[in-house]
């Protein structure tokens, strides 16, 4: 027979007749059996390997099971150990370990606290182990305790401050600025700052910032709180001068320094003085880079740049001047900071007679904190744009940013989202909402004052202002009936004049004018008590009413009480609104005709639901909640 090469050349002649090697190959048949039984033969050895793989996947999962269970005895005994063993914790505990006591019986006991109940109600069922359960006491603990009980508490004040060896008045100072100012404008982590103070250490405390701290909290401070009829501007301002005495110009300052400068700003604004408070903020930002964070935490120092660029972001939404920011590493509020282990429970504390009966609930004031520095990014974007750093201000750009604005709030998980005041909402979540309004309002405005819209499409533009300003209307109401505005933090009063002016200008009927007017005056008024700037405040808007015809309550003070230069120290210009002929100047002459196709591309075709700009707010109860009538209450 001949091989294959032979019957491909089709010769007569062998291939041993020409000298070559015969090579033979298979029957085609047979070539596919043998493929055939070797499939098979590895398909049973895989299905053998996999059964081997999956009874070791069993035992290692098995093992590691066993593992994680030893790794959580082992830390729940530690951290009751370490509660045991640090000064000042709960006798409780030891009486109970001494007396025999399981571990989870101890972890039963706990349980039955109400402040631990509250604490875990926000926990996952999954994750309510012993560690949070302990953890949970030992913040509730230590928060409670504050900074009275330390070995030589004299001795201890005199390290920090020598404006007073009151620990009472230090205690409600701290108390004041943790409440009202802190969830705010978070410019350090607080449970690092009181173990820093108590343990006499300086790694998250300075003395320049307990001073700056403790000058904050006298703008929240009541006279009946001072004994010997000191003057709490003379207070504030012994405050102030010893945070300067702590702090030394220098390249390379501690982050607790650069902190403190931060609170320095918010002290001097508040205090009328925005001119002074500038050069605060701006010694703040360009030593914030260079700043020393020797020691302290990731997660300390990213709170402490969260607050820093929503600080200085703020100024410039009030003053429209944009100081010097640092490039700063990108911050992410969903990356190492835990915003679901933030432990700081809040209280509704105003003076020191308010003892400490009061009930605690969850702050999540690092959780707001996290959200406010989003808000703050896209401020910041939209302040960059009307700048004119971009370019032109196109359609496509201003709606991309408002879009972001939408996109926002529509994340906002249920605990920030709801501000139904049956719920009790914290105030600085509150306050949260009205910043985003205050926020798309001062973005939309700049597209209406262009020029370039006429007709129904202006008509547009105006429903979105003014259903953002009646909802920021109707949650400073229920920020009012709650707490009241006596602990506003001073930008919230530009907030309060910023949306009470689109209503008289946009909406001068639903609400009425005059209700609107009286209204905010009246927050303001409230405010001033402790925020000078809210004078000049109430003086510019009540000289916008008076331009829109607007009469004045009858118990108003007149307008013009303020001169030029008290004016310049709350706004640093000459008024509080947008300076919007330079804003417009950057706007796109073609805004207009490309408004209504990049409207469907960029906002319409989002599978989210987009608010319905309307003269009424839908309540969370699913009923029309008409905002006159918040107004007349």
């Amino acid at each position: 027979m001949a091989c294959s090469e032979c019957r491909h050349a089709r010769q007569k002649v062998q291939c041993l007749g020409r000298n070559l090697n015969c090579h033979y190959e298979p029957h085609t048949k047979t070539h596919k059996d043998d493929l055939l039984r070797e499939i098979r033969t590895l398909r049973s050895d895989n299905t053998r390997l996999l059964d081997q793989n999956r009874q070791q996947s069993d035992a290692t999962s098995d093992l590691a099971e066993r593992h994680r269970g030893l790794q959580i005895s082992h830390d729940w005994q530690r951290v009751i150990l370490d509660a045991v063993g640090s000064n000042g914790h709960d006798r409780e505990i030891i009486h109970r370990l001494r007396a025999g006591d399981s571990i989870q019986s101890v972890a039963d006991w706990l349980c039955q606290q109400d402040h631990i109940l509250t604490s875990l109600n926000r926990v996952p069922p999954s994750r309510r182990s012993l560690i949070d359960i302990v953890q949970g006491f030992d913040n509730h603990y230590r928060q409670q305790q504050s900074f009275s009980h330390v070995d030589g508490s004299e001795n201890l004040l005199l390290k920090w401050t020598s404006v007073t060896s009151n620990l009472n008045l230090l205690n409600h100072l701290f108390d004041l600025y943790f409440t009202w100012t802190h969830p705010v404008h978070m410019l350090f982590s607080e449970m690092d700052f009181k173990e820093s103070f108590r343990n006499n250490d300086e790694t998250y405390c300075s003395s320049c910032l307990v001073n700056s701290v403790c000058a904050m909290a006298c703008h929240l401070l009541d006279k009946e709180d001072i004994d010997g009829g000191l003057d709490i501007s003379t207070l504030m301002q012994a405050f102030m001068n010893e945070a300067k005495k702590g702090i030394t110009p220098q390249e390379s300052m501690p982050l607790t320094c650069v902190q403190a400068l931060a609170v320095m700003y918010l002290v001097e604004l508040s205090s009328n003085k925005a001119r002074s408070a500038i050069g605060y903020l701006r010694a703040c930002m360009e030593c914030l880079q260079a700043a020393k964070m020797d020691g302290q935490s990731f997660e300390a120092r990213e709170i402490s740049l969260w607050g820093m660029q929503t600080i200085n972001t703020s100024s410039t939404g009030i003053t429209y001047q944009k100081l010097y920011a640092p490039t700063l590493p990108q911050m992410d509020r969903s990356s190492d900071t835990q915003m679901d282990r933030d432990d700081v429970l809040w209280r509704f504390y105003r003076r020191i007679g308010d003892g400490r009966d009061l009930p605690f609930r969850p702050g999540h004031a690092l959780m707001t904190a996290g959200c406010q520095a989003g808000l703050f990014r896209i401020i910041h974007e939209s302040i960059d744009l009307y700048c004119g750093l971009r370019g032109l201000v196109t359609a496509e750009a201003v709606l991309k940013v408002y879009r972001r604005y939408i996109d926002w709030e529509a994340d906002l998980n249920p605990i920030m989202n709801d501000v139904d005041i049956s719920m009790q909402p914290l105030p600085h979540v509150l306050f949260l909402h009205i910043q985003f309004h205050t926020a798309v309002i001062q973005h939309i405005n700049p597209v209406i004052q262009c020029g370039y819209f006429t007709g129904e499409n202006l008509e547009r533009l105006r429903k979105i202002v003014v259903y953002h300003a009646q909802s920021a209307i109707e949650t400073l109401e229920h920020y009012r009936q709650i707490y009241s505005t006596r602990y506003l933090m001073p930008l919230m009063a530009f907030c309060i004049v910023h949306v009470g002016d689109v209503l008289v200008r946009h909406s001068p009927n639903q609400p009425p004018a005059a209700d609107v007017v009286e209204f905010c005056l009246g927050l303001l008024d409230q405010a001033g008590v402790g925020l000078p700037i809210c004078g000049p405040l109430q003086d510019l808007f009540r000289r916008t009413a008076v331009e829109c015809n607007v009469p004045l309550p009858k118990n108003s003070d007149h307008t013009g009480r303020y001169g030029m230069d008290d004016i310049l120290d709350a706004c640093t210009r000459l008024d509080y609104k947008q300076p919007l002929d330079q804003s417009v100047r950057h706007v796109d002459s073609r805004v207009a005709q490309d408004w209504p196709e990049v409207w469907e591309a960029v906002v319409s075709s989002s599978e989210r639901p987009q608010p319905l700009p309307s003269s009424r707010r839908l309540s969370k109860g699913d009923s029309i909640l008409p905002i006159d009538s918040l107004l007349n209450k």
